[in-house]
């Protein structure tokens, strides 16, 4: 197991859901935990009404608080 699958099993991530980058900032305090997740393109996704499998229709990259990962501040970016 390396360190990317203790953090996705840590935040309950799930595919088609990977984390592809990380960076901890240790110069702030509390120290930053920031993660970049992606899916790959063409992957289908449930619609959250009628669970039918659905392409994504948008791509915008955005940038969420998560709770905290163990003592440091994440941060969660994903398009």
């Amino acid at each position: 197991m390396n360190g990317n699958d203790i953090i996705a099993l840590g935040l309950g991530l799930l595919a088609p859901w990977e984390i592809t980058g990380q960076m901890l900032d240790t110069s702030k305090s509390p120290h930053e935990l920031r993660l970049t997740i992606a899916a790959q393109r063409g992957t289908l996704f449930p619609c959250p009404e009628c669970g039918k499998l659905c392409h994504a229709h948008d791509f915008k990259e955005m940038t969420w608080r998560h709770l905290n990962f163990f003592q440091h501040h994440c941060y969660i970016t994903a398009s």
